[in-house]
């Protein structure tokens, strides 16, 4: 009887030599059977990851059996690693963007609390917009840009440049593709788009900060500018308001004011401001007494959220959002009480310095109202003045 040496089994083998029930070396793209029949020579599987095996020991004289470890558990449990293909050469390997995911990660460790005035709101700001920006390319490149902004913020030359530059490459690319899309705001964008213009505002305070040649960085007019951007906010908000304040970004429109008291000192200058305004009246026959009294009124309700957290972005664009209209119009044509309103206003800026994106914005502007303001004015932006110039620690 004529005996044929037996082979261990393989799921890996060609298909010819499972048809033929022959042993398979697996060789690829083709084995050595399929090789010397000149056959083609097909798999029906993937390579398999493993581990080379053991050399079969030579054979004996009959009877004799091959020395052979314990089969122990591991040997009971099937190679998961077989389902893995690693010696396709036609898979290109994946590749990684480390420093969008360094971004990403800074998001959410640190960028997005400067937005929040509430743990709700902060918890929403890290990931329910993160998640909405994976269908929106232009908000994800805004949250990119704005990180790489904040990064930069805290290293030494070199990296602050080199984030810098990627947070401007980012910053180029969600404005233009954000602008394709303004005039046609839906259900489908509109959280992305409500959430890019509060960025955009942010990152306007911030780039005066870091981006801007020394000259040209805080000053009155790049501080209008910005709340003609802020105001665009509200716009933007205005396309799909019932939907935005009926979905999960609802918080963003709970705004319940922080049982926080505001300082007697803050309290009397608003008093200051009102008589201020009705002497105004009084004395100028084209002064919008009206105006002037919701604007003093929207900084006064806001108040207790600077108090709540000084750092909260809250009152600076809450307060560019509510005021009437015709003030911001009066500021641009530099109306001496509308600066002088303006002037509190800085006062809360300078409140809000350790927030990285405003930084030095109240003092700088407050200065310049300062040098613009005719002296009789001077009076009426002294406690603002003395609020800014005695407070210790300023985070330029």
């Amino acid at each position: 009887m004529t005996f044929r040496r037996s082979h261990r089994k393989s799921r890996h083998g060609c298909n010819n030599c499972k048809r033929r029930r022959v042993k398979c070396d697996e060789g690829r793209p083709i084995c050595a059977n399929c090789d010397q029949r000149h056959d083609t020579c097909v798999y029906n599987t993937s390579a398999p990851f493993k581990f080379p095996e053991e050399q079969d020991a030579p054979l004996g004289r009959p009877g004799s059996q091959r020395q052979s470890e314990p089969a122990g558990p591991a040997s009971e449990s099937p190679n998961v690693l077989n389902n893995f293909d690693v010696t396709n050469p036609s898979s290109t390997p994946p590749t990684l963007d480390m420093k969008s995911l360094e971004l990403v990660l800074q998001w959410i460790k640190h960028t997005h609390r400067f937005f929040a005035r509430n743990e709700e709101t902060r918890r929403l700001w890290e990931m329910p917009v993160l998640q909405e920006a994976l269908q929106a390319p232009f908000l994800m490149h805004g949250i990119l840009a704005l990180s790489a902004l904040h990064l930069s913020h805290f290293q030494s030359n070199q990296e602050s440049s080199d984030w810098l530059n990627t947070a401007l490459a980012h910053k180029n690319t969600a404005l233009s593709m954000f602008s394709e899309q303004l005039p046609n705001i839906t259900q489908v964008n509109a959280k992305a788009m409500m959430s890019f213009a509060g960025l955009a505002v942010a990152f306007s305070f911030a780039s005066a900060l870091n981006l801007i040649p020394s000259g040209e960085g805080p000053s009155l007019s790049s501080l209008t500018n910005i709340f003609t951007l802020s105001r665009g906010v509200q716009t933007v908000i205005n396309a799909e308001s019932k939907f935005l304040r009926e979905s999960n970004f609802f918080p963003l429109f709970d705004i319940k004011t922080p049982d926080e008291p505001i300082p007697d000192q803050f309290l009397n200058a608003f008093e200051r401001l009102e008589k201020l305004n009705v002497e105004c009246y009084r004395q100028l026959q084209d002064h919008e007494m009206v105006t002037y009294q919701r604007a003093i009124a929207y900084m006064r309700e806001l108040a207790p959220f600077t108090f709540a957290e000084p750092t909260s972005l809250t009152l600076l664009v809450g307060w560019a959002i509510r005021a009437p209209g015709k003030y911001f119009e009066d500021l641009n044509e530099s109306n001496p009480f509308a600066l002088v309103v303006l002037a509190h206003y800085c006062v809360f800026m300078h409140l809000a310095r350790e927030n990285w994106c405003v930084g030095s914005w109240g003092r700088i502007v407050l200065q310049e109202i300062s040098q613009n303001l005719a002296p009789e004015w001077h009076n009426h932006i002294g406690w603002a003045l003395e609020q800014v110039s005695t407070t210790p620690n300023e985070n330029l």
